[in-house]
């Protein structure tokens, strides 16, 4: 198979492919000095524990070198003469992988992509490698793909094609989100705060707990975010609480009593109050109003 200069081969986003597992493995490496080898499958390589060198040829007896860390993980494109390199100890995850025909439910990589920007970069990018950091998302969805493949036995079910391309979609957004950096850093903290807020809502957070989670000043945070957003972090949460108590309201027969619980509300009573200013009717009223519309659909 020829070797090409982008990270993935064209295939990938030109024809109806899936990407399908070839190899996976847990290996703890300990002093250790790898020669110069290639496969045919296109390869992760993710540290979670201790740190290493992975050395790709450039041609001319030179190298280009990553060094990794743990939480950090290399794309390799298939046929890329590489070596892995640990002076010390190093525990990795590798999953090796390659295309098949796009049968059976799970749509192609290419309307994958053209449903998805990020992910649609990944295809196209540049290689023959990205390094990236992971705050455990891609690990989370390594680890998933690699136990339904025990499970199974080999990947051909539809679980495991799916987790397969939850890990690439997940490398996506990483690296769409890396190469964002060059916006002003105020601007990450904002997004990070979010998604904070947006992964914790349920619990008792508070404006202290948001600021910890990006390292920042509480007072800080609260001006960047206001001057970004245009309202204050409480506000924000507040808003993003009433809105999933809106679905819940809508779509569950949860009762209305316990929905408080559900959001990160303390009290009946005060759920009540901030649901009433928000959606300008009461949770119950609320409901009844969603039953009505969805009666006369």
């Amino acid at each position: 198979m020829d070797r090409e200069s982008g990270l993935f081969r064209e295939t990938w986003y030109d024809g109806e492919y899936r990407p399908r597992v070839q190899a996976y493995y847990f290996k703890e490496w300990s002093a250790y000095r790898m020669d110069l080898h290639t496969h045919d499958s296109t390869e992760i390589m993710y540290v979670m524990s201790g740190e290493c060198l992975v050395a790709l040829d450039a041609g001319s007896g030179r190298e280009s070198v990553s060094a990794l860390r743990k939480g950090e993980f290399i794309v390799l494109n298939a046929n890329v003469p590489h070596r892995l390199q640990v002076d010390r100890a190093c525990r990795m995850l590798n999953v090796e992988f390659d295309l098949a025909a796009a049968e059976g439910v799970v749509p192609s990589l290419r309307r994958l992509a053209d449903e998805d920007a990020a992910l649609d970069a990944l295809l196209r990018a540049p290689g023959p490698s990205v390094t990236l950091s992971d705050p455990d998302e891609v690990l989370h969805a390594l680890k998933s793909l690699v136990l339904e493949l025990d499970l199974q036995g080999g990947g051909r079910g539809p679980l495991a094609q799916l987790l397969l391309a939850q890990v690439l979609f997940r490398v996506a957004r990483l690296l769409a989100d890396s190469r964002a950096r060059g916006v002003p850093q105020s601007d990450l903290y904002v997004r990070q705060a979010i998604a904070y807020m947006q992964e914790n809502y349920d619990r008792d957070i508070r404006l202290q707990d948001i600021a910890g989670a990006v390292n920042l000043h509480p007072s800080y945070l609260q001006r960047l975010f206001k001057r970004q957003v245009g309202q204050p972090v409480t506000a924000y949460l507040t808003e993003h609480r009433m809105e999933r108590a809106k679905m819940l309201l809508s779509y569950t027969g949860i009762p209305i009593a316990d929905i408080c619980e559900y959001v990160g509300v303390a009290g009946r009573s005060y759920f009540h109050t901030l649901f009433k200013k928000h959606a300008g009717m009461t949770p119950a009223a609320y409901r009844a109003s969603q039953e009505r519309f969805r009666r006369d659909l």
